[in-house]
């Protein structure tokens, strides 16, 4: 009879310990990467999976940027001037940097001149201290507002000519 207890207690215990290695698996799958930009402090243990949600925030890795008050799209009134294209014009050398980067990797830009100049870029020591090297990476275009605009709400053909645009003014910038 003690045998039986002990075995259901064993088994109990068991149980209780899958439910819970279950319930932090799928937290810890929730969690963004190292490197991921918000605009607040971490909000309690939430983990966020969309970086336009500025309410909550990842538990590790995150790089905070003061400022960001979410992100404009294609479809915010006025992000877009009459080319149907947001303004580079005031975008630091940090973020063309981390635009390129993210151009690159999306394949948006497959030249070798566009490789060249975000390279050179992001091996300058005010773009390595940017935040705005971040937000580029994320495909989001800081450009001189407390709200980025994100790259990826674009048709492709406009993204296309935006990362061709960002090449030249990075080799202005270099």
């Amino acid at each position: 009879m003690f045998a039986s207890r002990h075995i259901a207690l064993v088994a109990s215990f068991g149980m209780a310990l899958a439910s819970f290695s279950a319930a932090h698996a799928q937290t810890a799958a929730q969690q963004l990467p190292a490197g991921t930009t918000l605009s607040t402090a971490p909000n309690g243990a939430l983990p966020v999976t969309n970086p336009a949600n500025a309410a909550s925030a990842p538990t590790e890795g995150a790089q905070m940027v003061k400022g960001i008050t979410g992100a404009a799209t294609a479809a915010t009134p006025g992000a877009l001037g009459e080319n149907g294209l947001p303004s580079i014009d005031n975008a630091t050398p940090g973020n063309v940097a981390g635009l390129l980067s993210y151009c690159i990797h999306k394949k948006y830009v497959n030249s070798t001149t566009s490789r060249s100049v975000a390279r050179k870029l992001a091996k300058r020591a005010d773009v390595k201290n940017d935040q705005n090297y971040s937000l580029g990476g994320q495909g989001l275009l800081s450009n001189a507002t407390s709200m980025p605009f994100d790259v990826s709400t674009l048709d492709k053909s406009k993204r296309v000519k935006l990362c061709s645009d960002l090449t030249k003014k990075g080799q202005e910038l270099q």
